[in-house]
């Protein structure tokens, strides 16, 4: 169970005082933008304590984010996973609590968000959700349906509808989700099991079939899996053992074989991955030790090197983190100190230096998204 990522009893109570005391932060400094004449790339927080989505225009060369005004933004309950469609005009968040999907348009000027009712059902606590790079289908983990949930997306105006067949069993607690680049092979990572399920995704309907060999063997509770820009390559954030599994990926079945050396060890309780557009650097955000771990990937052997000074420092209860499209910047949310850390990447060798600039949220941040 991931609770480390669950809202508690109190913050649901919590949840419109936090709110209002962040509408009030936003909007009361100077760190507001809501105008058309901003300039950015727009970038979407879940904020499951306050029932929203928080949006933010960041500049693409400090990296500085600046909120957008009237963010956050009223959504479902407990958003923990949010992805943006491809052309930028929509944003999706599963609501951890609500057991649905909401839908939310994006005004292209300001960055503003308003919600589409009525919300598209999941199943039961879906957990991580993942869009494909064409923009068709969503596929969305219910962590305790113990299935996956496959929605195609309307192009005209972002409505999903749930494909035949939806949804498909999983294996116990799923909790992870992973796509190929060519969105031919869905993983899903068993936050009960030390293994990752395949699937082979049907062009055209998004159905799913399991791959032969199916479920593979991982570490202790995979609770964030990533795979590489070529598609060669998936890593599992294995948070029970502090470890990193390296698997193979064949191009023809998708099925998976551990690198040689893996497992990669972390720091304490691995809980985010990401890798840099490059395929080149590999980030771990620990979650027990709060710090950020750095590895440089070999193109032809997936084998992961740790950087000389990694791990690095990062906030208190880092939960998720991510590398915007640029290539530029680590952004790190970190759950207990309410903030979102921002690391420069050196670009030659892929570390990440001590000094961060860091936006504070006021409420415990989930996962943060950028358009592209």
């Amino acid at each position: 169970m991931r609770l480390t990522r669950r809202v508690s009893l109190l913050s649901v109570i919590l949840a419109i005082a936090s709110t209002l005391l962040w509408l009030a932060a936003c909007g009361g400094s100077g760190s507001s933008s809501g105008g058309g004449g901003s300039t950015g790339r727009n970038a979407f927080l879940a904020v499951p304590e306050a029932n929203a989505v928080a949006a933010y225009r960041v500049d693409p060369s400090s990296g500085s984010f600046k909120s957008v005004l009237g963010s956050p933004f009223t959504g479902g309950n407990s958003p923990i996973s949010v992805v943006v469609h491809p052309s930028g005009k929509f944003v999706y968040s599963a609501n951890q609590t609500g057991n649905d999907i909401s839908l939310f348009d994006v005004d292209s000027n300001t960055g503003e968000l308003k919600e589409v009712m009525p919300r598209t059902p999941a199943g039961l606590n879906p957990t991580a959700m993942i869009i494909d790079s064409g923009g068709d289908l969503i596929f969305v983990a219910n962590e305790t349906s113990n299935n996956v949930s496959v929605f195609s997306v309307s192009a005209s105006d972002g409505t999903l509808t749930e494909i035949p067949g939806s949804p498909f069993p999983a294996g116990a607690k799923p909790v992870a989700l992973a796509l190929s680049p060519s969105g031919q092979f869905l993983y899903v990572g068993s936050g009960n099991l030390a293994l990752v399920f395949g699937f082979t995704v049907t062009s055209g309907t998004g159905s799913l079939a399991t791959i032969p060999g199916s479920p593979f063997t991982v570490g202790s509770a995979p609770f964030a899996m990533v795979v590489d820009p070529s598609g060669h390559f998936l890593y599992a954030a294995n948070f029970g053992i502090d470890t990193v599994s390296g698997m193979s990926i064949n191009s023809t079945t998708g099925a998976l074989t551990l690198t040689s050396g893996s497992p990669f060890a972390t720091g304490k309780n691995p809980i985010s991955l990401a890798i840099h557009p490059s395929g080149k650097y590999l980030y771990v955000a620990n979650l027990g030790d709060n710090t950020i771990s750095a590895y440089t990937l070999d193109s032809t052997t997936g084998v992961a090197t740790a950087l000389v000074k990694s791990p690095f420092t990062s906030g208190t209860g880092p939960v998720f983190l991510t590398v915007d499209p640029g290539g530029n910047f680590v952004y790190v949310c970190n759950q207990t100190a309410k903030t979102i850390s921002q690391f420069a990447i050196n670009q030659d060798t892929g570390g990440i230096p001590s000094s961060t600039t860091t936006t504070s949220t006021s409420v415990s941040p989930g996962e943060l998204v950028f358009a592209k």
